[in-house]
């Protein structure tokens, strides 16, 4: 079968999800136009400067999440003596006096027990908005947009076009909503997630219609990034093996600056993730679109920078 992934239908309408993906779009699109002016009309370089000014946007947000965690740190041995104080004492009375005293204690030094995880529940959307921009660049990125169009509106009036098309698009694996040959968006949702292979069986099926591989070639060219092409998924038997292991790799250095040392890793719970969440980072950039591992790969990048100098101003501050 030629398509063997869920197509993302053109672009994203879900409630939170949908409004922010749209202004992230508007981002990627003027980032790529800029460089395409400069003679830098790659995706890859578009996503290395996107994901820096979202990150550098979400700075107070990863602070203030630092800062709460930090303090947690600090007052972990008075919790633990009064969580070992009521630890036998389940009776109604002993639980709302366990309560008391640790809401107290939370007062007493300005601690939110859910100030760590506020910037995490604020970010998920986030996330989940780039997801969609990232995965369905075409429908984002006006000039990225106008190649495909180039090539749909040739493609819709070809002999045996309907019934191929109407095909792919209703394969099994695939979920083309209400797919009409008749409408250029739902053919760009369709080729618009095509990896290399794809291509080529593509441009076998029509050999008349030049445009197709005119436009490749210049599509080519703007998926492809340090020898991977950030449509497909990472070739684990080529350099794009890299990506993933390279996010493994800065997801450990990661943790481990994130932890803040004053014992945090004794914490059976921090050394389960420790390990866990590299090894799932892993497994997600080895499955997704090369673009979203180059994404996570930067990210991480500025969030293991950025925690080295939270890390020396929050010890800066408690010296003093």
């Amino acid at each position: 079968m030629l398509i063997n992934s869920i197509v993302s239908l053109t672009k994203n309408t879900t409630f939170i999800i949908g409004p922010i993906a749209n202004v992230f779009g508007i981002i990627m699109d003027t980032i790529y136009n800029t460089l395409s002016d400069i003679g830098i009309a790659s995706l890859g370089v578009s996503i290395i400067v996107f994901t820096l000014i979202v990150r550098a946007l979400m700075l107070p947000l990863a602070f203030k999440q630092q800062k709460s965690m930090k303090e947690m740190q600090k007052i972990q041995p008075e919790l633990k003596k009064i969580q070992d104080k009521y630890k036998d004492k389940k009776d109604q009375e002993s639980q709302q006096k366990y309560q008391m005293e640790m809401n107290q204690l939370y007062q007493e030094h300005g601690v939110n027990p859910f100030g760590g995880c506020l910037p995490l529940l604020v970010q998920f959307p986030i996330i989940m908005a780039l997801f969609q921009v990232l995965r369905n660049i075409p429908s984002y990125i006006t000039r990225v947009n106008t190649l495909y169009s180039e090539i749909a509106t040739k493609v819709m009036t070809a002999d045996g076009a309907e019934s191929a098309l109407t095909e792919w698009a209703g394969a099994s694996n695939i979920n083309v909503k209400d797919f009409d040959i008749s409408s250029l968006n739902k053919i760009i949702d369709v080729i618009g997630k095509f990896t290399s292979t794809q291509w080529n069986e593509f441009m076998t099926a029509f050999p008349g219609i030049d445009i197709i591989t005119q436009n490749y070639d210049k599509i080519s060219d703007i998926y492809m990034f340090l020898g991977i092409n950030l449509a497909d998924k990472p070739d684990l038997m080529s350099i794009g093996v890299l990506l993933p292991l390279l996010n493994v790799g800065i997801q450990v250095l990661v943790m481990k600056t994130s932890s803040g040392g004053n014992g945090a890793m004794d914490n059976p719970t921090q050394k389960s993730m420790m390990y866990t969440m590299p090894l799932v980072t892993g497994f997600f950039v080895s499955t997704m679109p090369a673009g979203l591992g180059l994404y996570w790969l930067v990210g991480s990048l500025f969030q293991y920078a950025q925690q080295v100098v939270i890390n020396r101003h929050l010890h800066g501050a408690e010296s003093k």
